[in-house]
């Protein structure tokens, strides 16, 4: 660390540190962007919805019940009523439906035409019942394809070697599929006007922030705060004392657009975003947020349970995390998150119903979820997803085998930075001293949002005097740093620090966040070293 603390950071190098993260990026103009003829088959897809649009067919389209597959289905939603044609929405039920396009689906739908978005590309038994049924399947999807492909139509950034950008989410896809109808059917439309419901779907599937997904994000943003759309003006209205920026919608939109899919049905959350009226969207919005009440409170006990069954494995040198129980489905996949975060490992949270165990496994940076579950799939019923988050099923005779397999992975790429483990000066941006953190450090910050995967908020290193140490909410701690003359806050989530600290000299690695009740920079801290010399 003695280098960094030689060339301590001030506002203007902290400036330019922070914009060489940007100065390769291919893309940073909305004329910059790829074409949709760049996405294999996505033409082929438009022609054939244009034709089944002139022959007046049926056609339904099939969504997911997170967030990026809601936006997928209000942007088309949105499309499909600017030219005037009547289109089924359906969105699976977790529970009852399970994921995707399910034969269950398929059985109810009265149609001749489905689209899917977010969902379909493991779709195989699905694809095989939508020919015997002579109905006409095209897949729009952005997880990862495996071996074997459904019988069907397919458009993924994953499958197209010349689009640039295969990570993209879902309803990315969808407003691709939107550009290439409007191309086909010569219609006088701007794609700008659905990139305000596009970015709640990059923030929530947690999009790397570079390239395309950073303009798309950054444009979108721009466009929300003027908005005209019941469903976010209204949301806007009831998170108005938060700044509109990637952790509002992160922290509080997204959760709140989520619990209808994790508690009882994602259409109540599509219903909202398509209102067109404000009285009924914030009736719809109040619905929501009872939901939501009622999810934070299963989620603190499920949490609490996964945890403590965690630790009675009394296995510290495990490198995963993998606990059972009959629990909500819908919650899992945020507890998954939650044990991810606080312990730095891979986090399998399988719900138990019946004979199946459904659930949801989340990693650390820098570790593929495909990759683990690829690995133990003579296991599995089924599993599906993208890099950082993943679903799962499998039958609970298979449950200690499949255990036993996550053992035999390789890890070592997931290894995660801490003082006893010498970290790297290259991940941090530098020593930032004490008396450098205020408002106008914050805002140079601010000026590279948003923040995120692939543009993580900066991490810094500093010294201080621990001036006091208390707790607040369910084991987090603050301490109070003094040095160069200033007392600085910092923050350590999941971390109960002990009392002994105060007195002490620390080496800390921080990021900062802004507190928005009393509208300061504080430090966010991840991890400390108690120093053998005084400052």
């Amino acid at each position: 660390m003695q280098n960094l603390i030689n060339n301590p950071l001030d506002k203007k190098s902290l400036y330019g540190k922070l914009a060489l993260r940007f100065s390769a990026d291919s893309i940073c103009k909305m004329s910059e962007i790829p074409l949709p003829e760049s996405l294999n088959n996505l033409t082929a897809i438009a022609q054939r919805i244009h034709q089944a649009l002139k022959s007046q067919k049926k056609i339904a389209v099939v969504g997911d019940y997170d967030v990026d597959g809601i936006v997928a289905c209000a942007i088309l939603s949105d499309f499909f009523k600017q030219i005037d044609y009547p289109v089924i929405f359906e969105i699976p039920n977790r529970f009852s439906d399970g994921y995707g396009l399910s034969p269950k689906i398929i059985e109810r739908l009265e149609c001749e035409v489905i689209i899917t978005v977010d969902n379909g590309i493991n779709a195989i038994e699905s694809a095989d019942l939508c020919k015997e049924k002579g109905i006409e399947l095209l897949i729009t999807d952005h997880h990862t394809p495996q071996a074997i492909l459904p019988n069907a139509l397919i458009c993924n950034p994953k499958l197209s070697p010349n689009f640039p950008e295969p990570e993209i989410c879902g309803a990315c896809v969808a407003w691709y599929l939107c550009g290439a109808l409007k191309k086909e059917m010569r219609l006088d439309l701007d794609m700008t006007k659905f990139l305000d419901l596009l970015a709640l779907a990059i923030i929530s599937d947690v999009m790397p922030l570079v390239g395309l997904n950073r303009l798309l994000f950054k444009k979108g943003l721009s466009i929300f705060k003027t908005t005209q759309r019941a469903s976010l003006k209204v949301l806007k209205e009831y998170f108005s004392k938060y700044e509109l920026n990637s952790q509002t919608l992160s922290y509080s939109f997204i959760p709140l657009l989520n619990c209808a899919g994790r508690i009882k049905d994602a259409k109540e959350a599509f219903e909202f975003l398509i209102q067109e009226d404000n009285k009924e969207a914030l009736e719809r919005l109040e619905g929501l947020l009872l939901l939501n009440k009622k999810r934070k409170t299963l989620q603190h006990s499920l949490y609490l349970q996964a945890k403590s069954d965690f630790y009675a494995q009394n296995m510290p040198d495990i490198p995963f995390i993998l606990v059972k129980g009959e629990w909500n489905e819908g919650i899992v996949g945020i507890i998954a998150a939650k044990l991810c975060e606080e312990f730095k490992k891979p986090a399998i949270i399988l719900a138990q119903k019946g004979e199946l165990l459904k659930g949801s496994l989340r990693t650390p940076v820098g570790l593929d979820c495909v990759a683990i579950l690829e690995h133990s799939k003579e296991y599995l019923e089924a599993f599906g997803g993208h890099f950082r988050a993943a679903g799962l099923s499998l039958r609970g005779e298979n449950f200690e085998n499949f255990r036993a397999k996550l053992m035999s992975f390789d890890y070592a790429s997931t290894s995660q930075e801490s003082f006893e483990e010498s970290p790297s000066e290259q991940s941090l941006l530098g020593y930032l001293p004490l008396n450098q953190i205020d408002l106008e450090l914050w805002k140079v910050i601010c000026e590279f949002e948003p923040f995120g995967n692939a543009n993580p908020l900066p991490r810094f290193y500093t010294q201080g005097r621990v001036k006091e140490v208390s707790y607040f909410g369910d084991g987090h701690s603050k301490i109070v740093l003094e040095g160069q003359g200033r007392l600085r806050n910092a923050l350590a989530f999941f971390q109960v620090l002990p009392k002994e600290l105060c007195a002490k000299d620390l080496g800390c690695i921080f990021t900062l966040q802004w507190n928005q009740y009393n509208s300061s920079v504080e430090m966010k801290l991840e991890s400390y070293e108690i120093l053998n010399q005084s400052l």
